[in-house]
Protein backbone atom coordinates (compact mmCIF):
# COMPACT_ATOMS: atom_id res chain seq x y z
CA UNK A 1 0.00 0.00 0.00
CA UNK A 2 3.09 2.70 1.15
CA UNK A 3 4.30 1.69 -2.19
CA UNK A 4 1.58 2.29 -4.22
CA UNK A 5 1.43 5.52 -2.42
CA UNK A 6 4.60 6.73 -3.09
CA UNK A 7 4.91 5.68 -6.64
CA UNK A 8 1.83 7.99 -7.33
CA UNK A 9 3.50 10.59 -5.58
CA UNK A 10 6.38 10.14 -7.60
CA UNK A 11 4.45 10.22 -10.60
CA UNK A 12 2.89 13.87 -9.38
CA UNK A 13 5.45 15.53 -8.68
CA UNK A 14 7.29 14.21 -12.27
CA UNK A 15 4.14 15.41 -13.76
CA UNK A 16 4.21 18.89 -11.99
CA UNK A 17 8.34 19.46 -13.15
CA UNK A 18 7.86 18.46 -16.58
CA UNK A 19 4.77 20.82 -16.48
CA UNK A 20 6.87 23.60 -15.06
CA UNK A 21 9.83 22.99 -17.44
CA UNK A 22 7.13 23.38 -20.36
CA UNK A 23 5.80 26.43 -19.08
CA UNK A 24 9.23 28.07 -18.31
CA UNK A 25 10.31 26.81 -21.53
CA UNK A 26 6.88 28.21 -23.25
CA UNK A 27 7.71 31.66 -21.44
CA UNK A 28 11.37 31.52 -22.66
CA UNK A 29 9.94 30.83 -26.28
CA UNK A 30 7.05 34.03 -26.04
CA UNK A 31 9.53 36.28 -24.49
CA UNK A 32 12.10 39.24 -26.12
CA UNK A 33 15.57 39.29 -25.53
CA UNK A 34 17.58 43.03 -24.57
CA UNK A 35 18.89 42.66 -27.93
CA UNK A 36 15.66 41.94 -29.88
CA UNK A 37 14.17 45.14 -28.31
CA UNK A 38 16.95 47.52 -29.26
CA UNK A 39 16.57 45.93 -32.56
CA UNK A 40 12.94 46.99 -33.16
CA UNK A 41 13.16 50.30 -31.46
CA UNK A 42 16.48 51.24 -33.83
CA UNK A 43 13.91 50.21 -36.59
CA UNK A 44 11.55 52.33 -35.09
CA UNK A 45 13.66 55.29 -35.23
CA UNK A 46 15.18 54.97 -38.75
CA UNK A 47 11.07 54.49 -39.87
CA UNK A 48 10.12 58.12 -38.10
CA UNK A 49 13.36 59.39 -39.24
CA UNK A 50 11.98 59.18 -42.90
CA UNK A 51 8.51 58.95 -42.82
CA UNK A 52 8.69 62.92 -40.12
CA UNK A 53 9.72 65.51 -43.30
CA UNK A 54 7.13 63.96 -45.75
CA UNK A 55 4.47 64.66 -42.52
CA UNK A 56 5.81 67.90 -42.16
CA UNK A 57 5.66 68.98 -45.47
CA UNK A 58 1.84 67.33 -45.67
CA UNK A 59 0.84 69.28 -42.70
CA UNK A 60 2.32 72.74 -43.87
CA UNK A 61 0.35 71.80 -47.37
CA UNK A 62 -2.96 71.40 -45.21
CA UNK A 63 -2.57 74.77 -43.62
CA UNK A 64 -1.69 76.82 -47.37
CA UNK A 65 -4.74 74.80 -48.88
CA UNK A 66 -7.23 75.72 -45.73
CA UNK A 67 -5.89 79.57 -46.20
CA UNK A 68 -6.87 79.57 -49.62
CA UNK A 69 -10.29 77.60 -49.13
CA UNK A 70 -11.27 80.41 -46.44
CA UNK A 71 -10.29 83.20 -49.11
CA UNK A 72 -12.41 81.55 -51.60
CA UNK A 73 -15.40 81.05 -49.17
CA UNK A 74 -15.22 85.11 -48.64
CA UNK A 75 -15.41 85.70 -51.66
CA UNK A 76 -18.51 83.47 -52.52
CA UNK A 77 -19.76 85.70 -49.09
CA UNK A 78 -18.92 88.87 -50.55
CA UNK A 79 -20.80 88.10 -54.05
CA UNK A 80 -23.79 86.68 -52.18
CA UNK A 81 -23.94 89.83 -49.51
CA UNK A 82 -23.32 91.84 -52.21
CA UNK A 83 -26.48 90.82 -54.42
CA UNK A 84 -28.43 90.93 -51.17
CA UNK A 85 -27.87 94.29 -49.97
CA UNK A 86 -27.42 95.47 -52.97
CA UNK A 87 -24.90 97.62 -52.42
CA UNK A 88 -21.03 97.03 -54.02
CA UNK A 89 -18.96 94.95 -51.01
CA UNK A 90 -15.39 94.92 -51.15
CA UNK A 91 -13.02 92.07 -50.04
CA UNK A 92 -10.00 93.52 -49.34
CA UNK A 93 -5.96 92.63 -48.97
CA UNK A 94 -3.64 93.84 -46.69
CA UNK A 95 -0.27 91.75 -47.79
CA UNK A 96 2.01 93.87 -45.34
CA UNK A 97 0.44 92.23 -42.41
CA UNK A 98 -0.85 89.12 -44.28
CA UNK A 99 -4.98 89.77 -43.83
CA UNK A 100 -7.90 90.12 -45.58
CA UNK A 101 -11.33 91.16 -44.65
CA UNK A 102 -14.99 92.59 -45.97
CA UNK A 103 -16.65 95.40 -45.66
CA UNK A 104 -19.20 97.55 -48.16
CA UNK A 105 -17.99 100.23 -49.69
CA UNK A 106 -17.97 103.70 -48.29
CA UNK A 107 -20.49 105.99 -49.03
CA UNK A 108 -23.80 103.49 -49.52
CA UNK A 109 -24.57 102.60 -46.27
CA UNK A 110 -24.06 103.99 -42.45
CA UNK A 111 -21.13 101.81 -40.27
CA UNK A 112 -20.69 98.34 -41.68
CA UNK A 113 -21.84 95.89 -38.88
CA UNK A 114 -20.84 93.15 -40.46
CA UNK A 115 -17.44 94.02 -41.83
CA UNK A 116 -14.96 91.49 -40.99
CA UNK A 117 -11.31 90.69 -40.84
CA UNK A 118 -9.32 87.94 -40.69
CA UNK A 119 -5.47 87.39 -40.42
CA UNK A 120 -3.68 84.75 -42.45
CA UNK A 121 -1.91 82.03 -40.79
CA UNK A 122 1.85 83.03 -39.52
CA UNK A 123 3.71 80.84 -42.12
CA UNK A 124 1.66 82.26 -45.03
CA UNK A 125 1.72 85.68 -47.07
CA UNK A 126 -0.12 87.11 -49.11
CA UNK A 127 1.11 88.86 -52.41
CA UNK A 128 -1.00 91.03 -54.64
CA UNK A 129 0.60 91.71 -58.13
CA UNK A 130 0.32 95.30 -58.89
CA UNK A 131 -1.91 95.70 -61.87
CA UNK A 132 -0.49 98.10 -63.84
CA UNK A 133 -3.34 98.32 -67.09
CA UNK A 134 -6.31 99.00 -64.30
CA UNK A 135 -9.34 101.02 -65.58
CA UNK A 136 -9.62 104.68 -64.74
CA UNK A 137 -12.45 106.39 -64.56
CA UNK A 138 -13.51 109.80 -66.24
CA UNK A 139 -13.78 111.17 -62.08
CA UNK A 140 -10.90 109.09 -61.52
CA UNK A 141 -13.01 107.70 -58.36
CA UNK A 142 -11.97 104.02 -58.87
CA UNK A 143 -10.66 103.89 -55.74
CA UNK A 144 -13.10 106.22 -53.67
CA UNK A 145 -14.22 103.69 -50.81
CA UNK A 146 -11.33 101.60 -51.04
CA UNK A 147 -9.99 101.24 -47.17
CA UNK A 148 -6.84 102.78 -46.67
CA UNK A 149 -6.27 102.12 -50.64
CA UNK A 150 -5.67 98.22 -50.05
CA UNK A 151 -5.90 96.44 -53.13
CA UNK A 152 -9.43 94.75 -53.23
CA UNK A 153 -12.00 92.25 -55.16
CA UNK A 154 -15.12 94.66 -55.81
CA UNK A 155 -18.30 93.05 -55.85
CA UNK A 156 -21.16 95.10 -57.32
CA UNK A 157 -24.95 94.50 -56.20
CA UNK A 158 -25.37 92.81 -59.92
CA UNK A 159 -23.10 89.46 -58.27
CA UNK A 160 -20.03 90.47 -60.61
CA UNK A 161 -16.97 92.14 -59.56
CA UNK A 162 -15.65 95.02 -61.72
CA UNK A 163 -12.61 95.74 -63.38
CA UNK A 164 -10.68 97.68 -60.78
CA UNK A 165 -10.48 94.36 -58.75
CA UNK A 166 -7.38 92.57 -58.07
CA UNK A 167 -7.32 89.86 -60.99
CA UNK A 168 -4.39 87.77 -58.41
CA UNK A 169 -3.70 86.90 -54.82
CA UNK A 170 -0.70 84.62 -54.36
CA UNK A 171 -0.53 82.63 -50.47
CA UNK A 172 2.29 81.20 -50.40
CA UNK A 173 3.98 79.05 -48.12
CA UNK A 174 7.97 78.88 -47.93
CA UNK A 175 9.47 79.08 -51.47
CA UNK A 176 8.23 75.85 -52.76
CA UNK A 177 4.65 76.22 -52.35
CA UNK A 178 1.90 78.29 -53.26
CA UNK A 179 -1.68 78.97 -54.49
CA UNK A 180 -3.53 81.53 -56.04
CA UNK A 181 -7.37 82.95 -56.25
CA UNK A 182 -7.91 84.23 -59.62
CA UNK A 183 -11.18 84.77 -62.07
CA UNK A 184 -12.42 82.01 -63.34
CA UNK A 185 -12.82 81.29 -66.52
CA UNK A 186 -16.53 82.54 -67.53
CA UNK A 187 -15.68 85.72 -64.87
CA UNK A 188 -18.56 84.83 -62.45
CA UNK A 189 -16.17 84.05 -59.63
CA UNK A 190 -12.93 83.52 -58.28
CA UNK A 191 -11.37 79.63 -58.29
CA UNK A 192 -8.46 78.40 -56.62
CA UNK A 193 -5.21 77.16 -58.58
CA UNK A 194 -1.47 76.08 -58.14
CA UNK A 195 0.63 79.56 -58.64
CA UNK A 196 2.11 79.92 -62.29
CA UNK A 197 4.57 82.66 -61.27
CA UNK A 198 7.66 81.11 -59.70
CA UNK A 199 9.88 83.38 -56.71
Amino acid sequence: MKTGLARSECTRSGAVASVSRTSVGRLSAGAFTLVELIFVMVLLIIVASLVAPRMSAFFQGRALSSEAQRFLSLTHYAQSRAVAEGVPVLLWIDASKSSYGLEVQGGHTGADDRGSSFAAEPSIVLEVPLVTDAPVSEQEDEKLGFPENLPAIRFTPDGFFDEASVTRVILRQGTEAALEIVPTANRLGYEIRPSSRAK
